[in-house]
């Protein structure tokens, strides 16, 4: 399992107007991509007797970067008592078919519990790297990992990480900065749809 530290936080502004702030400080776009992330979950499992937070521990992906890689992908995240990821980790297993990998998926007896549309905006500059998400068009995120693909850089925690984002003058919600969008988009589909309605 490859572990790995990152941070979430949510954007408090529009795409437009993060994207004029990060030029401002030297970011420029590096990558762009979207991916799609189908969660699926056992069907004999009762969601309503489950947090969100567990309830997404028992979900296997089957995730699409678009034109990259398709995969089932299974997220290991481990919390502390303020929901705050103390340790994480996946493992993935490529796959060539989404539709079959779906269709394997429900053989088991996994049904769809909800999706979620990613477009990746990678930026960095000459220090940081971060990674612009623009989620189901209703949530902005941004996310910083431990180990860059553009900067020579590799950060030694969560403190770093932190310490990095919050010296510029960028508009994000410093009050969390392990935002779950998973977790978002469950209570959300559970709010509006019910059990008996997710996908």
């Amino acid at each position: 399992m490859i572990v790995d530290n990152e941070i979430t936080v949510l954007v408090t502004s529009t795409y437009e107007k993060l994207h004029k702030k990060l030029i401002e400080n030297n970011f420029c776009i590096k990558e762009e991509y979207e991916l799609n992330d189908i969660y699926m979950i056992d069907k004999s499992i009762d969601i309503l007797s489950f947090n969100t937070l567990e309830l997404l521990k028992h979900c296997i992906l089957v995730r699409d970067i678009v034109g990259i890689k398709k995969v089932l992908l299974y997220k290991y995240k481990k919390y502390d008592d303020k929901g705050d990821i103390l340790e994480q980790g996946k493992v993935e297993c490529p796959v060539y078919d989404i539709d079959k990998a779906i269709k394997f998926m429900e053989t088991i007896s996994y049904r769809q519990l909800f999706k979620i549309h990613d477009k990746c905006i990678v930026y960095a500059n000459d220090r940081t790297e971060l990674v612009v998400q623009l989620v189901n068009n209703r949530y902005i995120f941004i996310e910083m990992e431990q180990t860059c693909e553009y900067i020579d850089r590799k950060y030694s925690g969560i403190e770093e990480l932190k310490e990095d984002i919050n010296s510029y003058d960028i508009p994000f919600d410093r009050n969390n900065y392990f935002v779950k969008k998973a977790e978002l988009i469950l209570k959300e589909v559970i709010k509006n749809n019910g059990d008996d309605k997710i996908c």
